[in-house]
């Protein structure tokens, strides 16, 4: 087999498998419980997968890229949390406080991305240690609101809905579509993989491969503090330990719509359909009465296997 040919098979792998995978779990669950395909419980799950889409939106750009970044579950807590708080205790209305939880995810990822391309810092561990500072201070906050109720505007957000549709469900469906056109067609958003590829060549073809990943770690905390506020707003009120593993489950259901930890493999789409198949997966649990401990384990079984496929699909990238 050439080499050509198994790139092809690869890629059609990662392209595809989710898909199978999703269709098959979703037939499984239809025929084995009553409760499961219903407009009801189908609209819920679809509903929640609205919520959390926007962090793997930043999130896939940047696995595209090559980067990734461990915080974005912080910093969806975080941002979503701030803006309450800029509402409750400083008085804030609720525009001027959505604004200034959004500058706060802009100079989070401007600081992850300009450490990352200007002095060179493994971002794997320099998103974790901020992972861990952002969370500190996240507990500080949640813990001074005290498990206060937001404000009525705030909480009407995620409530808003577009014939009888919520609008975050109609945002998420708009959202893919233009995302998937751009990666596609437009060449501003396929630099990522051609950065993601070999950043090194990029730079040779005159790509400013350092702006392009600064962007997209500015763009990684943006979506995750939108999706933070959409999940605080749905919410209604401080939740302790919100967002927390988010960032895991994030890798997850990437890897699984056929991202790379290597680089230049990616697609909004699938990393939503991965994100659906876990949210499945969960809901399934739920049906069979599952003990809620053992969803973590599920997830964490899925992060391995999906690793250990991206590793041997990507041997040669990662031996080079």
């Amino acid at each position: 087999m050439t080499h050509a040919q198994k790139r092809h098979i690869d890629v059609n792998f990662g392209q595809y498998s989710i898909f199978i995978f999703t269709s098959a779990i979703v037939l499984f669950l239809s025929l084995t419980s009553e409760n499961f395909f219903t407009y009801k419980n189908i609209y819920s799950i679809v509903f929640g997968v609205s919520i959390e889409f926007f962090t793997i939106i930043g999130f896939t750009l940047l696995l595209i890229m090559g980067e990734i970044d461990l915080s974005v579950g912080s910093v969806f807590g975080f941002i979503g949390v701030f803006s309450g708080f800029l509402m409750l205790v400083a008085g804030f209305p609720v525009v001027l406080a959505l604004f200034c939880g959004i500058c706060c995810a802009v100079i989070i990822g401007f600081i992850n991305g300009f450490l990352v391309v200007k002095f060179r810092i493994n971002p794997l561990m320099l998103t974790l240690g901020m992972m861990i500072m952002i969370r500190g201070v996240l507990n500080a906050f949640i813990g001074a609101l005290g498990g206060s109720t937001y404000p009525a505007g705030y909480r009407a957000i995620a409530r808003f809905k577009i014939s009888e549709i919520h609008f975050a469900i109609i945002l998420m469906a708009i959202t893919i579509i233009i995302l998937e056109v751009l990666l596609r067609k437009y060449v501003g958003f396929k630099k990522l993989y051609y950065v993601g590829e070999n950043a090194e060549s990029a730079r040779i073809y005159g790509l400013n491969a350092d702006r392009i990943k600064l962007l997209a770690y500015i763009t990684c905390s943006v979506t995750a503090g939108i999706a933070g506020i959409l999940a605080a707003s749905r919410s209604g009120q401080t939740v302790f330990n919100t967002g927390l593993g988010l960032e895991f489950k994030m890798v997850t259901a990437a890897v699984l719509g056929g991202a790379s930890l290597f680089g230049g493999k990616g697609s909004v789409l699938n990393s939503f359909l991965g994100l659906f198949f876990l949210a499945v997966i969960l809901n399934g649990m739920v049906m069979y009465n599952v003990d809620p401990e053992w969803q973590g384990v599920v997830v964490g079984i899925f992060l391995i296997a999906a690793v250990v496929i991206d590793t041997r699909i990507n041997k040669e990238k990662f031996e080079y």
